[in-house]
């Protein structure tokens, strides 16, 4: 009876620590650690040299870039691994096409612990190397350009009026799409980033996923998506950034995140880009870089521009 006991025990860890891949729509898929582990294994040698000596590491897993293509989770054109500390690595569709990439869950022999399964990539140095993967995202979206404008979200907003209760949903709240995105672009079939606290990203179209759709403050800040034309799986949570076609609205406490937006919209910034400032209608120029380095002269801003 305690044997099997000990074994549903295990089973039942096996199933809460794994890895969660979002596909390209925005949707998470789980996959447990007894899933992967029950597969066949393969065995792989990796080398390192160090003080002279070099040593080498044999390695248990399955080739994942193999496995995700039996997976069917869609095309992308982007693909970022994410670690349980945050660390990132992420490749274009091109890259990743060239190279082998494993899941591994034993070195030497000896079995790692449920939550520290690893990405390697045998031929890559141990910098795009992922300990402890915790997460992996396929990205596929249009590209769009720079905005012209960058709006303060939350003095923007503040302005829009709140719907309650607006069809087809209840017990909620929030700023109509089709009312504010009017505000922010005059074309038909409008472009629209989302982009949310935890670095994921989503591009949309009003009206074709929006028509109806509502920007609910959080309990806790931020903003949640909610669309009657998408499933609610898909819904963003903790927007602090949209885009519509050329105007952008960005929540200023996380204005730092530019950067890591530029490099997955593949916008050409440096530190020496000029930025124009305007609080109260009046205008301070000042580098990227600096601007940046004191997100103090943020507050109470009315908006930016960024100078190319």
């Amino acid at each position: 009876m305690k044997y099997i006991l000990l074994i549903l025990v295990i089973l039942i860890i096996g199933e809460l620590n794994g890895l969660v891949i979002v596909d390209k729509l925005g949707v998470s898929h789980e996959y447990s650690y007894e899933s992967f582990v029950q597969l066949p294994a393969g065995q792989f040698s990796t080398s390192r040299e160090k003080d002279g000596v070099i040593n080498t590491y044999s390695w248990s897993g399955i080739r994942f870039d193999q496995w995700l293509v039996r997976a069917k989770l869609g095309d992308f054109a982007k693909i970022r691994f994410i670690s349980a500390d945050k660390y990132e690595v992420s490749f274009s569709k091109a890259q990743w096409d060239t190279l082998s990439c494993w899941l591994t869950w034993a070195e030497g022999g000896k079995v790692f612990p449920n939550d520290q399964m690893r990405i390697i990539f045998p031929h890559l140095r141990e910098m795009h190397w992922v300990r402890d993967i915790q997460q992996i995202v396929l990205e596929d979206f249009k590209k769009i350009s720079l905005p012209g404008r960058l709006i303060s979200m939350t003095r923007f907003l503040q302005e829009q009026p709140l719907a309650v209760n607006p069809e087809p949903f209840v017990k909620a709240s929030g700023y109509r799409f089709d009312q504010f995105l009017s505000l922010l672009s005059d074309q038909e079939l409008k472009d629209v980033i989302l982009y949310s606290k935890d670095g994921l990203i989503q591009n949309l179209q009003h009206p074709l996923h929006l028509e109806g759709a509502i920007l609910e403050p959080g309990e806790k800040g931020g903003f949640n998506l909610k669309s009657p034309q998408v499933p609610g799986g898909m819904w963003l949570r903790d927007i602090i950034y949209l885009q519509c076609d050329s105007v952008a609205l960005i929540d200023l406490s996380y204005v730092s995140r530019l950067i890591e937006l530029a490099r997955l919209l593949e916008w050409q910034l440096d530190p020496d880009v000029k930025i124009i400032l305007v609080t109260q209608g009046v205008e301070e120029e000042y580098s990227f870089g600096d601007a940046l380095a004191e997100p103090k002269i943020f507050e109470g801003a009315e908006y930016f521009q960024i100078l190319r």
